[in-house]
């Protein structure tokens, strides 16, 4: 038998080390933008948003700003899907930790306004500006539909469970329910962000109300 071969060299290369250095700077740079673009856009409004205010804010060159993004509606989508994925971390793991479906139900309602209301600025950014912007439809596409759809598939097997165990009224659609469920709490938060000052507290009885009128709804 011949002598055995040595273990291949799994230290990277100098030039895969330069690279990943690169890689790092970059993102670090381009989470800044995002970090100066957010407070401009926030105390600017979308409509007099520009790459320009931009640049000034995040301390770069035109040049430099438009190396990561193209155009206005770059920056926008992109905070747009900054925010949604924390919408979806916090969402997830409120249904998660629900045990039954008819829990979660209630937990995506209230998971959701209490997270909006925590932060209605990603609210805002992500269904008001963001499609002000002709972001949406790349938004839906690429980014809110395989997201959200990561929820909707755990509420809708616990609600499956729970409509096999005879807690949930025979006809009830497990789809439509937790459809229903991100709508009721879309419905909450559109209306909350119309108010001057859209705070928890005031929120919460409203919110308990239409978490129980769903459950009574579908419950045997």
């Amino acid at each position: 038998m011949g002598q055995p071969r040595p273990f291949a060299d799994t230290e990277p290369s100098p030039e895969a080390r330069r690279l990943a250095r690169k890689s790092r700077r970059q993102d670090n740079r381009r989470q800044q933008i995002l970090r100066a673009a957010r407070e401009v856009l926030l105390a600017s409004g979308p409509e007099a948003f520009t790459m320009e205010q931009v640049a000034r804010a995040a301390d770069t060159s035109k040049a430099a700003l438009y190396y990561y993004f193209q155009a206005k509606e770059e920056v926008v989508a992109a905070l747009a899907i900054e925010a949604l994925r924390r919408e979806v971390e916090a969402v997830s793991a409120a249904v998660i930790a629900a045990e039954r479906g008819i829990d979660g139900l209630a937990a995506l309602i209230r998971g959701r306004v209490e997270h909006y209301l925590a932060d209605p600025d990603a609210f805002r950014i992500l269904y008001t500006w963001a499609p002000t912007l002709g972001a949406a439809q790349r938004l839906v596409l690429a980014e809110i539909l395989p997201l959200t759809a990561v929820v909707s598939q755990t509420l809708e097997a616990k609600l499956q469970r729970d409509r096999k165990a005879g807690l949930l009224h025979p006809d009830a659609d497990p789809t439509r329910l937790a459809q229903v469920a991100w709508l009721t709490s879309h419905g909450l938060l559109s209306y909350a962000m119309n108010q001057p000052h859209p705070e928890r507290g005031a929120w919460r009885p409203l919110c308990d109300e239409a978490c129980a009128a769903l459950v009574r709804g579908v419950t045997r």
